[in-house]
């Protein structure tokens, strides 16, 4: 009895571990996925409180047409792009780098424009960047190396890339061009809302195809001697959607300061407007593209049914003795339907032949008396009989003819 109860604990203690190391491995699949969300909201976070990235927003909203007409990312998408450094990445530096001349060939291959990257900045960063470069070429090692960057230092070398994109012939005479059009305004200068007059300033930009956001600026002066001040500049990114512009709203309109309260005021009547007329065009996009979606899925899970035809046609076969076994086939119709008719006439004249022949009995005498009427009317009947024959047989002809044209038709 001891051994059985020691086996059956044995049995039932056996999948405990199993369902602790399953739980283990979800609880740590979910671990892995929720710092993985935090690890890219942080690095949101810090991109959206750098100058640059205010800079290089605003750079595309300029110079997107002149840059690229076929390439169209929003905000957010070039936010990812540094952080994951994906395929929307490489095509931005791609476009940026064959604006400047000259224009390496290798440029569109894999990863190679990270090369054409380092060696068209190597000469130009102490004049457009500050700092040290984040990396150099080093026979293909700054492939791997640029994978490794933080988001912060791709974002530096892509402002750089946009400060380099701008001294470039083309790009000048784009400037010249739109500021004698009188777009100057509207395009190539950010709109400041205000500020509370001492350190605080806040800014609105964006377009249609990128989005539109609020920027808090801050100017900071620090004494560094006694005879120097140095000064430092801040950038926030402040809102990026609908919900954000109108809970900044809400804060500055309840602010105590006039100038901020109004400020607050110029964003729910100017601002807010335009950026809800963004999202029903984006929100209209989306449903139309999703649209579009179920409509291929539902034509791809359909299965395929075969359609039966209206009619069955006879298959068309144009050989010598299909078109002779036709017509032989149809004499032979024909022959049986002569046939039919004339056994009908003869079943007709024989009966017609037993009534004249009783009537014949009983009027024999006045057929004594008019022979020649009867040789008279035995002529008309033989003469009858030999005009219908011909008539017969041109009838047969005129069916057999029929028929054929109309086999022919069929096939």
């Amino acid at each position: 009895m001891v051994t059985l109860r020691q086996r059956t604990t044995v049995v039932t203690r056996e999948p405990e571990p199993k369902m602790e190391e399953e739980r283990l491995c979800e609880d740590l699949t979910i671990l892995s996925s929720d710092s993985d969300d935090s690890s890219s909201d942080s690095a949101v976070k810090h991109l959206r409180g750098r100058w640059e990235l205010a800079s290089v927003l605003n750079f595309f909203n300029v110079f997107g047409p002149l840059v690229s007409e076929k390439l169209k990312l929003t905000a957010e998408e070039i936010e990812m792009g540094l952080i994951e450094s994906n395929t929307t990445n490489a095509q931005l530096h791609i476009a940026l780098l064959k604006g400047i001349p000259p224009v390496n060939k290798t440029v569109d291959d894999a990863n190679a424009w990270i090369t054409v990257l380092c060696k068209k900045l190597a000469p130009w960063w102490p004049w457009i960047a500050k700092g040290e470069i984040p990396i150099t070429a080093n026979k293909g090692e700054e492939i791997s190396e640029y994978q490794r960057l933080d988001p912060i230092n791709r974002l530096k070398i892509l402002k750089a890339l946009c400060e380099l994109r701008v001294q470039q012939d083309d790009a000048r005479s784009y400037i010249q061009e739109n500021t004698k059009e009188g777009d100057w305004d509207s395009r190539f200068r950010k709109r400041k809302l205000g500020g509370d007059g001492k350190k605080t300033s806040y800014w609105f930009d964006g377009n249609d195809i990128q989005g539109y956001r609020i920027y808090r600026e801050v100017n900071e002066i620090s004494k560094k001697n006694a005879g120097s001040d140095l000064s430092c500049l801040s950038w926030e990114t402040e809102a990026t959607n609908l919900d954000e512009f109108q809970r900044v709203a809400r804060e500055l309109s309840s602010s105590k300061a006039s100038s901020l309260a109004a400020i607050g005021g110029m964003i729910e009547t100017e601002a807010i407007p335009v950026v809800e007329k963004y999202h029903k065009k984006k929100e209209r996009a989306m449903k139309k593209k999703m649209k579009q979606e179920m409509v291929v899925n539902v034509n791809f899970s359909r299965t395929l049914r075969t359609t039966r035809s209206c009619r069955n046609r006879m298959p068309a076969t144009y050989t010598f003795d299909e078109y002779d076994k036709m017509i032989s086939d149809a004499v032979e119709e024909t022959e049986e339907t002569d046939g039919d008719e004339v056994e009908g006439r003869e079943q007709q004249s024989t009966s017609l032949g037993s009534n004249d022949s009783s009537e014949g009995n009983k009027m024999k005498s006045t057929e004594d008396e008019t022979p020649e009427i009867n040789n008279e009317d035995e002529k008309e009947n033989e003469k009858s009989k030999e005009d219908a024959e011909p008539k017969e047989e041109f009838g047969a002809k005129n069916r057999l003819r029929q028929r054929v044209t109309r086999n022919s038709a069929i096939c």
